[in-house]
C-alpha cells in the first residue's frame, strides 16, 4: 500500500520530513524507531538536494510488516569507492558521513546510483522485538 508519493526541494523539506513523519506515525511507529527513520531520510533528501540536482521525489510504502522509504534524484551519481566505505569519513574527508548515518539508522538501505542519478531504498521493520531493539545485528566495523 502506497503511504506517499511526493517530489521536493530545498523549499519544501520541512513539509516532506512532516509528511513522512505523520504517514510513519499511522503504521504505529514512535519514539527511537521513528527518530531513526526521520534522520535516516533526512540524510537522503538532503543528499538529493545538494548533490543530486538540487530535487528529487520521495516515496514510502509498507510491505510485509517493512516501512519502505524510496529517494530519487537526476543528478551525477555518488562517486566510485564512497558507497563501499565501511567506516565514518575521518574529519578532513569532505562527504560521505550521511551515507555512514543513513545505514546505521535504518535496518537496510541499497542505492542504485550512475549518471542518470541515485535511488536509495531505505527499510525499517514496523514491529521490532520488546527489548527496543532495531531489529538489525551489525559487527564491529561493518556497514
Amino acid at each position: 500500500m502506497e503511504l506517499l508519493s511526493v517530489d521536493f526541494d530545498k523549499g519544501g523539506l520541512s513539509r516532506t520530513r512532516a509528511t513522512v513523519s505523520a504517514s510513519a506515525r499511522r503504521l504505529g511507529m514512535t519514539g527511537e524507531r521513528l527518530g531513526d527513520l526521520l534522520g535516516a531520510v533526512n540524510e537522503c533528501l538532503v543528499n538529493a538536494v545538494e548533490h543530486g540536482g538540487g530535487r528529487g521525489r520521495l516515496r514510502m510504502w509498507e510491505r510485509d510488516g517493512r516501512l519502505m522509504c524510496e529517494v530519487a534524484d537526476r543528478g551525477p551519481g555518488i562517486p566510485a569507492g564512497v558507497l563501499e566505505a565501511a567506516v565514518l569519513p575521518g574529519p578532513s574527508f569532505l562527504g560521505g558521513r550521511g551515507i555512514w548515518l543513513t545505514r546505521r539508522l535504518s535496518d537496510e538501505a541499497d542505492y542504485v546510483t550512475g549518471p542518470g542519478g541515485t535511488v536509495v531504498r531505505l527499510a525499517m521493520d514496523l514491529l521490532v522485538p520488546a527489548t527496543g531493539a532495531k531489529g538489525r545485528v551489525r559487527l564491529a566495523g561493518s556497514p
